[in-house]
């Protein structure tokens, strides 16, 4: 008998041990019901992706700010009154 396969569910977290006979299925966690895919350990993961991480500090900073300051970011300019506004005046 094979040992159990233990899974993480990315959305609640719950660590749960299913059969190895359910390696690279998919199942629903029994927690929060989202779909958990069962990870095959006798298959080697050699399909990870390669990821270029010759990036310049300019491009993280300008990749960082344009995060932070779109809709919901964490730099908040003042706002100004409505009459500076109607008016442009700082």
């Amino acid at each position: 008998m094979a040992a159990p396969i233990e899974v993480k569910c990315l959305q609640c977290g719950k660590s749960i041990k299913v059969k190895a006979e359910a390696a690279g299925k998919k199942g629903k966690c029994p927690v929060c019901g989202k779909v958990i895919n069962i990870p095959d350990p006798s298959k080697k993961s050699e399909d990870v992706l390669s990821v270029n991480t010759d990036v310049s500090s300019a491009e993280v900073t300008r990749a960082a700010m344009s995060l932070a300051g779109g809709p919901g970011g964490f730099i908040h300019q003042k706002k100004r009154g409505f009459f500076a506004r109607l008016f442009h005046r700082k």
